[in-house]
């Protein structure tokens, strides 16, 4: 029978990196998963955890390895081309934002952890391009790409922590409670606690890369 051994028990999988990879990324998908561990990919291969050190050298070349593939994905979503810049770049930020909330348990690396792989580079040509797209050149266009990026990888990773499990992901509530605030001790606060309220993370998350991409803008004018 397909999928036994000659003993008639179940044949165990034909393991290579890709094997690991695709397991891994099961299971950094599940909910309130921050973390994985050779102990859970030994599980969810149904081998030996040890058989993970055959394909990576540590368990940093393999959070490497998933960071580097989750941002292949995010740039993958990416449809609008450069030269739209502005348009481009926030696209970018918010398909990064949704990719890293679907994968927390390997988001949370991205501001630890530098992969060198296709997927990094290929989203820093992305940035660049867009910036030079805009009129920037040399130590500028270098600035304004570290400052968005940094905002992005560090905005979209918080964020995967704080809310992963979280089933409805369109609604990431900027404050949590009632906001109790005196309109005699705190009366501006209180004259827009609603407006407060309203906000919500990814909105702000969006706001913040509007002000970068403004900022571009203006650094790029004569």
């Amino acid at each position: 029978m397909a999928g036994k051994s000659a003993l008639g028990r179940a044949a165990k999988p034909q393991l290579d990196r890709e094997v690991f990879i695709q397991a891994a990324l099961r299971l950094a998908s599940r909910p309130r998963m921050l973390s994985l561990t050779y102990r859970e990919l030994g599980e969810e291969l149904g081998v030996d955890p040890t058989a993970v050190y055959r394909h990576f050298l540590s368990k940093e070349s393999l959070m490497q390895e998933l960071l580097d593939r989750i941002y292949r994905m995010a740039n993958a979503k990416v449809s609008t081309p450069a030269s739209q810049w502005e348009d481009c770049l926030s696209e970018f930020a918010s398909v990064t934002l949704d990719t890293f909330l679907e994968y927390p348990a390997i988001a949370v690396t991205a501001t630890s952890l530098t992969t060198n792989g296709p997927g990094e580079l290929d989203s820093i040509e992305l940035m660049v391009t867009c910036f030079a797209a805009a009129g920037l050149s040399g130590r500028a266009l270098a600035e304004q790409y570290a400052a968005f990026g940094s905002y992005v990888l560090a905005g979209a990773a918080g964020l995967a922590r704080e809310y992963s499990g979280v089933e409805d992901s369109e609604s990431l509530k900027w404050f949590a409670g009632p906001l109790l605030a005196d309109p005699l001790r705190h009366p501006m606060t209180a004259s827009i606690r609603d407006d407060i309220l309203a906000l919500d993370h990814r909105e702000m998350f969006l706001a913040g890369v509007n002000k970068i991409i403004q900022a571009a803008r203006m650094a790029a004018q004569p």
